[in-house]
Parts: C-alpha cells; sequence; structure tokens
C-alpha cells in the first residue's frame, strides 16, 4: 500500500512540475518590475532636529568653501611644457699678477654660455698660467705622490688623484724629514692651490640675468611667454625684478637672487654654490588669458641640514695656446662660482561641467552623513531609543501570509503589519 501511495505522489509531482515552474518564473518576472521605496520614520524631538540642520548646514558650508576656494568645477591640467633661455649680461676688471689687466664678460664667466637653464657664473678661481708638457715634481699636497726613495715612485703609474705619470724618480727636500714627492710627466708646473681670500669677481652681484620662459598647456591650447606684455618699449630694458615694484619683470640682478634665499653674496662667490629658480605658473583660464602670470621664488640647493653645512661648487677647465715656436701651452682654472638652476611647474585651471556635477553629487552624498549620525543619537543615546528601534526595524515572519500589493486594502495592510510586528 505504501509502494503505491509513493508511485502516486511522484506522478503527482511530475504532472505538476511543469505548473510549478511556470509559477515560480511568473513571481520573477512580476518582482522585477516591483517599484521599492524607504520608508521615512519622523521622530518629533526637538533637539534631534536642529542637531540634524546644524550637521546638514556644516557640510553644506565646507563643501560650498572647498568647491570655491579649490575651484573644483574646474578641468585641471599639471602636464606643462616649457622651454627656458637665459642671457647673462655685465663686465667686471681683473688686474692679475700674473696676467696683468683683464676684462671678463659674459662669455668668459658664463658656462656653458648657450644659455640654457642651467648655467654657471664664475665668481673666484685659481690660475696656473703657462703650464707645457715637461717633467716637474708632484705636489706635496697629493698622498700618492709622497715617497721616500725611487721604489715609491714605479716608472709608468699614473698618481691617484695627482697630476701625471711617475717616472720613476723621488726628489727629496731636506725641509721635509726625508719625505720627497715623485718626479712626474704632465702639465707642469702644477696647478697652484692657494686661493684668493677675496673672491676676484666679487662685482658679479651687479650682473643681471634675463631669463625667458615659453610654456604651454596641451589639453587647452594654451601659450604663454613671462615676458610682461606693455606697450612700453622701454620697459623691458629698464626694468629689474622686485616683488612689489616690477612682479613680472623676467631680468634679476645676481646679488639680489643670493639675498633672497637668505644668504650673501660675498660669502657665497668665495667659495660657489648652487642657487635654485622656481618659477611657478597657476592659472585660472576663467578670468582671461591676460591675467595668468608667474611667480618667482629662489632658494640654495646645495645645503646639509642634517651636519649643517654648506659645500662648495667648483670645477677645472683650460685654454689652450701655441707660442712662436708651435710649442703647445696652457693656462689652467679652477673656478669657483654659482650655479644656478632654473625649474618650471604650475598648472591650469578652466571650467567643464563633468567635474562640477561629480563634486556637486559627492556633497549631496555627504549629507547622508547627518542623517547617520543622528540615527546613531536615536538608537544609542536618547532615552526612548527601544521605541525608535521598533519603529525603525520591523522583522517579517516566513509564516506571515503574502498579500498581493496590487490588490491589497487598507484593513489588510494593518493586518499585515501586525503580523509584522513581532519583536526582534
Amino acid at each position: 500500500m505504501s509502494n503505491l501511495k509513493l508511485a502516486s505522489e511522484r506522478v503527482w509531482m511530475q504532472s505538476h512540475r511543469p505548473i510549478m515552474g511556470m509559477s515560480t518564473l511568473k513571481k520573477i518576472f512580476h518582482t522585477a518590475f516591483d517599484y521599492k521605496t524607504e520608508k521615512y520614520v519622523i521622530a518629533e524631538n526637538i533637539k534631534v532636529g536642529i542637531l540634524y540642520r546644524v550637521i546638514q548646514l556644516c557640510i553644506i558650508g565646507y563643501v560650498g568653501w572647498v568647491f570655491i576656494t579649490n575651484k573644483s568645477y574646474q578641468a585641471v591640467e599639471e602636464s606643462i611644457q616649457s622651454s627656458v633661455v637665459t642671457k647673462v649680461k655685465g663686465v667686471v676688471s681683473i688686474n692679475s699678477s700674473d696676467t696683468g689687466f683683464r676684462l671678463w664678460g659674459p662669455e668668459d664667466y658664463v658656462i656653458p654660455p648657450h644659455g640654457g637653464p642651467n648655467l654657471f657664473i664664475t665668481t673666484n678661481f685659481i690660475e696656473t698660467p703657462n703650464q707645457k708638457l715637461d717633467i716637474c715634481a708632484e705636489s706635496f699636497k697629493v698622498l700618492d705622490g709622497r715617497c721616500g726613495d725611487n721604489d715609491d715612485c714605479p716608472r709608468g703609474e699614473a698618481v691617484t688623484a695627482g697630476h701625471g705619470i711617475k717616472t720613476g724618480r723621488c726628489l727629496m727636500k731636506k725641509d721635509r724629514n726625508y719625505t720627497g714627492t715623485c718626479e712626474i710627466h704632465g702639465w707642469c708646473p702644477v696647478e697652484r692651490s692657494q686661493k684668493s681670500n677675496v673672491p676676484q669677481l666679487g662685482k658679479a652681484e651687479n650682473f643681471t640675468i634675463y631669463i625667458k620662459n615659453f610654456i604651454r598647456f596641451p589639453n587647452f591650447s594654451f601659450s604663454k611667454s613671462n615676458v610682461y606684455e606693455t606697450q612700453d618699449r622701454s620697459y623691458l630694458p629698464t626694468c629689474t625684478y622686485d616683488e612689489l615694484v616690477h612682479p613680472y619683470c623676467p631680468i634679476f640682478r645676481l646679488g639680489d637672487i643670493i639675498r633672497k634665499t637668505g644668504h650673501r653674496f660675498q660669502d657665497m662667490a668665495q667659495a660657489g654654490g648652487a642657487i635654485g629658480i622656481l618659477i611657478n605658473w597657476n592659472c585660472n583660464l576663467d578670468t582671461g588669458l591676460s591675467q595668468c602670470h608667474p611667480k618667482y621664488s629662489f632658494i640654495r640647493l646645495d645645503l646639509n641640514t642634517t651636519v649643517n653645512s654648506t659645500t662648495t661648487f667648483n670645477f677645472r677647465y683650460a685654454r689652450y695656446y701655441k707660442n712662436a715656436t708651435g710649442h703647445d701651452y696652457r693656462t689652467l682654472y679652477k673656478v669657483y662660482g654659482i650655479r644656478l638652476d632654473i625649474m618650471v611647474h604650475g598648472k591650469a585651471g578652466e571650467f567643464s561641467i563633468i567635474p562640477t556635477l561629480v563634486k556637486i553629487g559627492s556633497g549631496i552624498a555627504l549629507l547622508g552623513a547627518g542623517t547617520f549620525l543622528c540615527d546613531l543619537v536615536l538608537l544609542y543615546i536618547m532615552k526612548n531609543r527601544d521605541e525608535y528601534r521598533k519603529r525603525k526595524y520591523e522583522s517579517i515572519k516566513d509564516d506571515c501570509p503574502r498579500n498581493d500589493t496590487s490588490t491589497q486594502t487598507e484593513t489588510q495592510e494593518e493586518i499585515h503589519l501586525n503580523c509584522n510586528n513581532s519583536p526582534v
């Protein structure tokens, strides 16, 4: 009998399976087009209401302040394209005991002379004139050039950090306690090491540097130069940069640049140093293209803050000549000076509807923080928090009858809600 019952149930399930499947699909189809909305619970509490409005006003004020001050309504481009051309002017006279009177111009003291964004201006030097290829004693200051006998100077070996090739002889001097120097083959006499206590180009602080900067923001097709646009033709030849009087003049006095870094020119000219000239373009293209101007700042780059010290900046170069007999000779210079590195950066902004809508949407979403904070107060701080929690959260039991929302009457809705109001 039980087997017959099981067989009949299996036949019934197989006959009704298509009908049950169709019913499930129908429910899913109708559910896909249901409209769901939030349920709002009005808490008539003046304190919480005031707190809610205060939070909203603070959020609206903050979002508005950020929106205006940071220009969040603009599309911003920071990929600036730049070109820098420099030109130094000024002359100084030097009267040396070795070379006599000499006049130094930009072609002498500016290295390299082609006018790029990185340049070196000579302010002091050590000159070793009339060097020729010969045999002479190595400098005693070179440690690898010191010797006690000829065995310390192997022939053909280069002097480490020295000036030539060892010849195999040790040249002794009586006043050095049996310590001599190796004889070398090189440019003789070897380089002098005595530096002047006063920078020989001390008047270089009056030199002027003309900086011409061309910039472009490709996304906005905007190009501009830092040369001030004016109808007065006498402005550029006569102006010198001053942040108050002539903030857009592209001609800078070297002494003023050093002073703006917080250092004295004469101190830096003695041993050399590195200076950064920063050109910042912050362009608001909504106010007009002609209102886009650069701002200049100056900083010393060769400071070591960990040990509170500065480094010197120097290098060597030589000028070669031929005498009347056709023999080569040269003048060696060890120059100290100021290296200038011109660095350009900036950004441009212009109104765009896309970032405007994005920022407004973000601000509206941020207003939800007020609801979240007030809910925390009502759920966990207020005295009647249990009552508010019952009103805010409802649980639905699985055994409650499901009514068709399309035909549900007001009385049926009350019965359904009463069924759902069981404790969590």
